[in-house]
């Protein structure tokens, strides 16, 4: 945590400010270790302290060594404005709420008040060893979890049914709940890359996508697979094909400084020349962390560029209506000598 702070101060004397409010809770939880769901943080030149509530007085200093805890019983941005030294401006993150800005204002004069834009997600996208551990961890919850429902995808089945058999297995298997709504598509259903989950019974022939994460420790994973189910047609099998060659097109690509962009128009290519672009639906990748979906960004329009410490997905998709997607996302980790792909052992 010191490091991340360091790294934090670092940026905010580069950019003439010594005082920042953290209020994205997943932000708060970076800086400090605190796991609970609701704080605001200040990092000072030299300290850093952490506003919370009475529900959080005994787990704050457990989780958040080395930080400041002041537990407010009335309002926190008067705590906030105590804290400030008069007339210093400070930095506060973009992402908070318009009513936290408002009553921040009644407190404090607006011209103190310095806008700044994912200054620590930026930080984020670089995982150290500790946050590729937790998202190991996580993954092999997930894992876990899908090993033995595998079974379960098959004509009769329920889609709702695998869902809820999945998300019981993965916590089992130690985690803390799923990292975002288990899909489960199958037949027409799977043409929609984030369908809702019906009480569809599977059927033969049917794609099935089953897009699952694991929560352990406040670190999320993501991977996504496809089922051919028997006597799914040719169509099928050959969006199938495409898809898992465009994967590995990409995966045989990817290199420490790679443009994000670059990447996705790699496997958009490859895609559109096998005769498939028009059922191109969505971009190619996305960080995973604290969130589901954070920095980087695999799209045609992303600035970012892959670094070692960096994880993220890599999942082509194509989506035919009224007979189905297909879609295979892999949880990669950028190292120095190339990409490795932590859910390579999760195998339909």
């Amino acid at each position: 945590m010191k490091q991340r702070l360091a790294r934090l101060r670092s940026i905010l004397d580069s950019l003439g400010l010594g005082y920042m409010l953290v209020t994205k809770i997943e932000n708060v939880r970076y800086l400090s270790g605190f796991g609970g769901s609701s704080a605001v943080g200040l990092v000072t030149p030299t300290d850093s302290i952490l506003f919370t509530d009475g529900r959080y007085k005994k787990q704050a200093p457990a989780q958040a060594s080395g930080w400041e805890i002041r537990v407010y019983t009335r309002s926190v941005f008067r705590e906030i404005a105590g804290a400030l030294p008069a007339g210093e401006r400070f930095g506060f993150e973009v992402t908070c709420s318009f009513d936290f800005h408002k009553k921040l204002s009644v407190e404090v004069d607006q011209g103190r008040l310095e806008p700044l834009d994912s200054i620590v997600e930026g930080l984020r996208a670089t995982k150290d060893a500790e946050e590729i551990e937790l998202i190991r961890a996580a993954l092999g919850c997930a894992g876990a979890g899908f090993e033995a429902i595998r079974t379960m995808v098959t004509a009769g089945s329920s889609e709702r049914n695998i869902a809820a058999e999945l998300n019981y297995r993965m916590t089992l298997a130690g985690a803390d709940g799923p990292a975002f709504d288990t899909i489960v598509s199958s037949g027409p259903n799977s043409a929609l890359p984030h369908a809702p989950l019906t009480d569809r019974p599977l059927s033969e022939g049917d794609l099935v996508v089953v897009d699952f994460g694991a929560k352990r420790d406040g670190y999320l994973s993501d991977t996504t697979r496809t089922f051919l189910l028997p006597g799914a047609d040719a169509r099928a099998r050959e969006a199938f094909e495409v898809v898992s060659g465009a994967l590995e097109e990409v995966l045989g690509s990817l290199k420490p400084g790679a443009k994000a962009s670059d990447v996705d128009a790699l496997a958009n290519e490859y895609i559109a020349k096998a005769g498939f672009a028009e059922h191109l639906s969505h971009s190619l990748g996305h960080g995973v962390g604290l969130e589901i979906h954070e920095k980087p960004t695999l799209s045609t329009i992303s600035t970012d560029v892959l670094e070692p410490g960096m994880v993220f997905t890599i999942e082509p998709g194509v989506y035919i209506e009224g007979l189905g997607g297909v879609r295979i996302e892999e949880l990669v980790l950028m190292t120095q000598r190339g990409p490795e792909v932590l859910s390579a052992d999760i195998r339909v």
